[in-house]
């Protein structure tokens, strides 16, 4: 999968040419050079990101552990890491990784869920991003509905 997304790198906004690689890594391209970057604690299993026959959207990741917001020449394989979104409030509870606002719940509370189905779409920055489950399991409780506004962190949805 490949496309553009913003990133936010010592809090200047880039948008850059994002291509998947695989197993978390990314090709990432910027004013004519290119970077391996590692996406780490997103909040969600790197297994859902790679679950066949689902595509998950790119999400606005924040790049925190560059010096500079100017990228370097010289260093176009070095390793990125992006920051992490709080982590999950429990090993059951799916939180948003971002800001934004609810716009559509994919799900019903005791409906059966397989690790990287869209569970709900959050928009955030003008972009509409599908939050996928991390496991397989039972929809137990919805959190949220449609229209309300929710922090990093914020519990959406309660799996069983």
């Amino acid at each position: 999968m490949k496309g553009k997304v913003k990133v936010i790198v010592d809090g200047v906004p880039y948008e850059v040419e994002v291509e998947e690689l695989g197993g978390g890594k990314f090709k990432v391209s910027f004013e004519g050079e290119s970077y391996e970057v590692e996406a780490k604690d997103l909040g969600i299993p790197m297994e859902a990101l790679q679950a066949p026959a689902q595509q998950v959207p790119a999400q606005p990741v924040s790049v925190s552990s560059v010096s500079s917001p100017s990228v370097s020449a010289s260093t176009p394989s070095a390793p990125v890491e992006a920051a992490a979104p709080a982590p999950a409030a429990g090993e059951n509870v799916v939180t948003a990784p971002m800001p934004g606002k609810v716009l559509r719940i994919l799900v019903r509370e005791g409906e059966q869920v397989k690790v990287g189905q869209g569970l709900l779409v959050l928009e955030a920055m003008k972009m509409e991003n599908e939050i996928p489950s991390p496991k397989d399991g039972v929809v137990k409780k919805i959190l949220v509905k449609e229209g309300d506004t929710v922090d990093t962190g914020q519990p959406l949805i309660e799996l069983g």
